[in-house]
């Protein structure tokens, strides 16, 4: 959540200076853990190449619907059932700004770098990619491309790719803990490159959010395709029709590291089968229209000037728009056909787990277009 200290004017690594930003010790406002499918934060730095190959796989044992490190489970969630995460393959991923330093996986378990930019990478936040072995693979049945995505979220989110049943690909840990890390140039929004050839089996791109009890929430986010000239595809975004949402119910805390993969995987199964509980998560899948127990909410886009503090319809500061297109709209989840004076990006307040998060945003791979 944004919470405001003081103001100042930064330069983002671009030539001109392009937003304000709140200082990076604001409390509780939002911090980036580990991130990367190539993934870019906006900053100054090296490169880091992927690690190849298998790098210390582990196994460990937790409820599956019970977060680590997080705070309790809200509702009938946390049966503490508890199950063994599956060995899987962990390997490190890299984050990149003007460059674009793809990740592909030939193999579960095996990872290949590749760059086709030469341009000079922005600071880099390293984080953990997890592959898990012997999924369904599918074709979105068009040509192949890469897909590139930027995302901020207040406070915190993974982005994933998989098929409708399952994420093969996972970059988790992104918690924002100071309002720069939300907004700013240089160190805001990453970018993230689904290289063409996993793109092509991908069927959807997933967003895994969480956030603090605390004054705003929300992910924004572009998508676009791009062949190897450099060529673009329209741009879609949070916003954009075609977003589904799953409330799980499940609370976790920006500094809990959110949900591991398994975890996330077995509530991907329990939404697609609307099994989960009616009182405390959006049952199953939900999208713009919703049901009785809630709907994907759109919100502000990023033009609007942030008018001195969190309102109803303007709840956030503008996001670098260097890195974060005007078109982009903030989305969370709506927990019950909200209107003011409340709204699903202000936290309610009170006890509890009112917005049934950790939440499961999925998007179709192939409604993102292909470069003409």
């Amino acid at each position: 959540m944004l919470r405001i200290c003081s103001l100042k004017i930064v330069q983002s690594y671009l030539p001109v200076a392009v937003m304000s930003l709140l200082a990076g010790g604001c409390p509780d406002s939002g911090n980036p853990g580990s991130a990367s499918a190539t993934e870019t934060s906006t900053g100054t730095g090296t490169a880091t190449d992927p690690t190849t190959g298998n790098v210390g796989p582990t196994t460990t044992t937790q409820s599956t619907d019970d977060p680590t490190g997080g705070t309790s489970t809200v509702g009938t969630e946390g049966t503490g059932v508890t199950t063994t995460e599956g060995t899987s393959t962990t390997t490190q991923g890299v984050d990149t700004t003007t460059s674009d330093t793809t990740t592909s996986t030939s193999e579960p378990g095996t990872t290949t770098s590749t760059t086709d930019d030469t341009s000079t990478a922005a600071s880099e936040t390293t984080s953990s990619t997890t592959t898990t072995g012997g999924e369904t693979t599918e074709t979105t049945g068009e040509p192949a491309s890469d897909i590139e995505i930027v995302i901020t979220a207040d406070n915190a989110y993974g982005f994933a790719y998989g098929t409708d049943d399952n994420i093969s690909m996972y970059w988790g840990g992104i918690e924002n803990t100071t309002a720069g890390q939300i907004f700013n140039c240089g160190e805001g929004p990453e970018k993230y490159v689904v290289p063409a050839a996993e793109a092509d089996s991908a069927s959807f791109l997933y967003i895994i959010a969480w956030a603090d009890s605390s004054v705003t929430q929300g992910v924004l986010a572009r998508f676009r395709r791009k062949d190897g000239g450099g060529v673009f595809g329209e741009d879609v975004f949070t916003g954009t029709k075609g977003w589904e949402v799953c409330a799980t119910g499940v609370d976790y805390q920006p500094g809990s590291g959110g949900p591991s993969l398994q975890v996330i995987n077995d509530h991907i199964v329990k939404c697609n089968q609307g099994v989960l509980d009616p009182n405390t998560t959006s049952v199953g899948w939900v999208d713009e229209v919703g049901t009785q127990y809630g709907a994907v909410a759109f919100g502000e886009d990023n033009t609007t000037p942030y008018n001195g503090g969190p309102m109803v319809g303007n709840e956030f500061p503008l996001v670098c728009p260097m890195d974060m297109p005007a078109e982009a709209k903030w989305m969370w989840f709506d927990w019950g056909n909200v209107q003011p004076p409340q709204s699903p990006f202000m936290w309610p307040g009170g006890n509890g787990n009112p917005d049934h998060q950790y939440l499961i945003f999925r998007f179709a791979a192939e409604l993102v277009p292909i470069p003409m």
